[in-house]
């Protein structure tokens, strides 16, 4: 069946607020057209010679956000609440709607997804690169250096490891999960942070997501991974079907939904426990201090990248 693709286009400067409003409403995730450092990143792949002469036209100052609505969801809901955000916002854009063909979506962007280093012990590997990446050179010193293989097929739920917020949050999971961390990943999409948590030796993970068809695919990842008998899956909103203590939280989201999940956390997370949460625009970051303050949250870490923020959140005082 047809997907409606709503495609929002804006100028670059503006992509971070537009996208941030973007993932309001979706569960599955974005896809993003943004070819502002498109020679900065060509480097990566050999000589500009080779790349296709329509690649190389596109248009550098503005962006394209793709939000895709299935054919169970009403897409003149979507469209309404993304035009009187982006309007509150004071965001210039144009609006088009038009269709995609549901393997379209899930396959067509497979081939930007290849095997990354994230932090100093991951390994982020898409399922059908497994086999080539274990035989390339670069897998084989990863293997040597001893990161931990991360096998993901996201399909249509976010997370692919890709995105800057996903990068920070694993790059902080390395810092605070020890051996007997207990993990709570709310909005779990693909799965990815509690599949790594486990991998970097938490005892148990469980994650949240209000998408059904992302509870499943995070099973799915899970296995893949041979951690599945320890990671717990929830369908549900945010962690209102969770119950139990956390030594570690993370939650990749958007401001606003972290905002509406922290009050919770006082009866999830451990004493001497931390929080971790992404998807913040920079922009929005006072709002996430706003409220930790009012619920006597300290920053212990604050890493940011492109314009995103990810924070390591506590208990005051700290332990």
């Amino acid at each position: 069946m047809d997907w409606t693709d709503l495609v929002i286009k804006v100028d670059v400067a503006e992509l971070d607020a537009a996208e941030a409003i973007a993932g309001m409403i979706v569960s599955r995730g974005l896809y993003i057209e943004d070819y502002s450092t498109l020679e900065d990143d060509l480097k990566l792949f050999g000589p500009v010679e080779i790349i296709d002469d329509e690649l190389l036209a596109k248009d550098r100052s503005t962006a394209k956000i793709h939000v895709y609505v299935s054919p169970e969801e009403n897409p003149r809901e979507f469209r309404t609440f993304l035009e009187e955000k982006l309007a509150e916002a004071n965001i210039k854009y144009t609006l088009e709607a038009g269709s995609v063909s549901e393997e379209d979506w899930a396959n067509n962007w497979k081939k930007f997804f290849k095997p990354l280093n994230i932090g100093e012990k991951l390994r982020l590997i898409p399922s059908w690169e497994l086999e080539n990446d274990r035989k390339s050179a670069e897998g084989k010193k990863a293997l040597k250096d001893g990161r931990k293989e991360i096998v993901i097929d996201p399909g249509m739920a976010f997370g692919s490891g890709q995105h800057e917020t996903t990068r920070l949050c694993l790059t902080l999971l390395e810092k605070y999960v020890t051996d007997g961390t207990s993990l709570l990943d709310v909005g779990t999409g693909s799965g990815i942070l509690g599949i790594a948590g486990l991998l970097l030796g938490a005892k148990t993970a469980t994650g949240v997501d209000i998408d059904a068809l992302s509870v499943k695919i995070a099973g799915e990842n899970a296995a893949l991974n041979g951690v599945e008998k320890d990671f717990e899956l929830i369908h549900g909103d945010l962690a209102a079907r969770v119950r139990g203590r956390f030594s570690v939280i993370t939650a990749n989201i958007v401001a606003d939904i972290i905002i509406r999940l922290l009050p919770d956390t006082e009866r999830l997370l451990e004493d001497g426990g931390v929080i971790i949460v992404s998807g913040i625009i920079d922009t929005r970051l006072p709002d996430v201090e706003k409220e930790c303050a009012r619920l006597g949250l300290v920053f212990r870490e604050l890493l940011t990248d492109k314009g995103w923020c990810a924070a390591v959140l506590a208990k005051n005082p700290l332990p």
